[in-house]
């Protein structure tokens, strides 16, 4: 990811079977940041007076069996202090990759490293639909209160949904939300991480997809999927193996019914889990009269994601809340029971559904989640401004100014 705050670098490099056979090497060229403050500064600083930061060198290791029906894959980890870095990949004869970027040939990737987050800085972790929108006034006033108030005190927005990714993105390129740091995606799965270009600078986070297709036993899950899409045919209208097309973890059957959609369900169990003691995990949702079976790797939701972006942007678990109004935001507000690196505080907004409440009431961290009366966007504001407070404006008045004058 070009956009991170802890110097702990992992260098992951896709090399196709025909590539070099030698070990190959990451080389990190950088400077430190100018004297201005303020990220968006950082990520696009062409100052004078930085200083260069001594180069590294970054073993990368073949690790293309643990990745099995994968491009070869070479990782390499490194330590980075905060900075702009220029990262090229070459072999150890010297022989350097051609990157082919956008607009033709690119000299090297850029990589910021982040300095910690600031002191009063917070990281809000927030689900979309019946949450942030719903009301548009009440958008609004969220999206004005963060940038005059929590923003300039270097605080991060992320978006945790269950939309994928391009209903979520849509929302950002239309204005209807403002650019995050982070988007969570398709109920954990996806994680996308922004720039500082606008709605359009916008990557995936690669380190998040191998750790989901490390839990998992894709191939064979996949088999064993097909086999069965073949043998209930005529109750599937599609199948699709996402990881295929674009990466994703996930594998969506689509069905006509819940009756179809219960027996899909039951099968794939009884033949892959029972049976074969694969692990992975199975929800139905519906939507245009059809309903889709998404089998995804076991421990892939909103909590799990939300720990891994809090952990990457390097706040603690006591700087960070979390919103939500639905049942499918349960595993988010998991996050806030204590544990290791997690024990996020929350709020869920007044138009919660009573499943979530429920869990709430009976949570360990009961104590730690306010339960708003205002709906939607105002009840994320008002969960801010109960668990950290806006930063009172600074009084220009001169000393003693409200003395009367003898």
């Amino acid at each position: 990811c070009r956009r991170r705050s802890q110097g702990d670098i992992i260098f992951r490099l896709s090399i196709p079977d025909d590539g070099p056979d030698g070990k190959v090497v990451a080389t990190c060229e950088g400077t430190t940041f100018c004297p201005q403050a303020g990220e968006e500064h950082h990520m696009m600083c062409e100052c004078d007076g930085v200083e260069e930061v001594e180069p590294q060198t970054v073993e990368m290791e073949d690790q293309s069996p643990l990745m099995a029906g994968t491009d070869p894959l070479y990782k390499g980890f490194g330590k980075l202090s905060p900075g702009n870095y220029k990262v090229k990949f070459q072999t150890e004869e010297g022989e350097e990759e051609v990157l082919q970027g956008m607009h033709g040939v690119e000299q090297y990737r850029p990589i910021t490293v982040l300095p910690p987050p600031k002191e009063d800085a917070v990281l809000l972790m927030s689900d979309i639909d019946g949450t942030l929108i719903g009301d548009e006034d009440a958008t609004n006033e969220f999206f004005w209160i963060w940038n005059e108030q929590y923003k300039p005190r270097g605080a991060h927005l992320v978006y945790n949904t269950g939309r994928p990714f391009p209903s979520a993105h849509r929302l950002i390129t239309e204005n209807t939300l403002h650019v995050p740091t982070a988007l969570v995606c398709s109920e954990g799965t996806e994680i996308y991480w922004f720039g500082c270009f606008g709605s359009e600078d916008v990557q995936p986070d690669y380190e998040w997809r191998e750790i989901l297709m490390q839990s998992w036993e894709y191939e064979h899950i996949k088999a064993g999927v097909q086999v069965i899409v073949e043998q209930m045919a005529h109750e599937v209208n599609d199948a699709q193996y996402l990881y295929e097309m674009c990466g994703q973890p996930m594998i969506v059957i689509n069905v006509a019914d819940k009756g179809k959609a219960d027996n899909m369900i039951g099968k794939i169990k009884h033949e892959l889990v029972d049976n074969q003691g694969l692990r992975f995990q199975m929800v139905c949702s519906s939507g245009g009269g059809n309903f889709f079976i998404l089998i995804t790797p076991k421990g892939a939701s909103k909590g799990s994601a939300a720990l891994h972006v809090s952990k990457r942007l390097g706040f603690t678990p006591e700087k960070v809340m979390v919103a939500g109004d639905g049942e499918n935001d349960v595993p988010l507000f998991e996050a806030t029971v204590d544990g290791e690196g997690q024990g996020f505080k929350g709020v869920i907004v007044g138009n919660a559904v009573e499943g979530l409440r429920t869990w709430v009431g009976r949570s360990p961290s009961s104590h730690k989640i306010h339960r708003s009366l205002s709906q939607q966007a105002l009840g994320v504001l008002e969960g801010l401004s109960i668990h950290f407070p806006p930063t009172p404006p600074r009084d220009e008045s001169p000393p003693h100014a409200d003395r009367p004058l003898l």
